[in-house]
């Protein structure tokens, strides 16, 4: 005959707070090691061109060498050509480097037809915030492996 042990009320509140415990912990351990490591945080980069109809701005975020987001805005751009091709490099060629390498980066974008300036303005922009960015990282691996 097998005992059966009932669980009491404190048993099941100290099962609760473990758990609780252990998702506090876990949901905490990434801030904490970006804090004590000073990694993280992301670096934005902007550029501004100036595009059919107005500014034409370029952001760029990079997090731990890597592009974690990357938009093109151009309110003052015609809504049918300016504004639909800076959508479509939001949508499409921006969309596709989220997630990569700084560093493994190439700064060519081709041209959305019908757009030229718009286009020019989003590729110098483009190209703008991904040198600085690459600089800044070259500076930063210099300066690692001088300590």
């Amino acid at each position: 005959m097998a005992l059966q042990a009932e669980p009491s009320k404190k048993g099941i509140l100290s099962l609760i707070a473990i758990v609780f415990l252990m998702i506090f912990v876990t949901a905490l351990s990434n801030p904490i090691y970006r804090l004590l490591t000073g990694k993280g945080g992301g670096v934005t980069y902007t550029a501004s061109n100036q595009g059919y109809g107005g500014e034409v701005i370029i952001a760029l975020t990079v997090e731990d060498e890597r592009i974690t987001a990357l938009t093109a805005e151009g309110n003052s751009e015609t809504p049918a050509i300016g504004q639909k091709a800076i959508a479509q490099y939001n949508e499409t060629s921006f969309l596709e480097l989220s997630d990569a390498y700084i560093d493994e980066v190439s700064t060519h974008l081709d041209a959305v037809s019908g757009a030229t300036i718009t286009s020019g303005a989003v590729a110098a922009g483009f190209r703008e915030v991904v040198e600085q960015a690459q600089a800044a990282e070259a500076a930063s691996a210099d300066s690692k492996t001088v300590q």
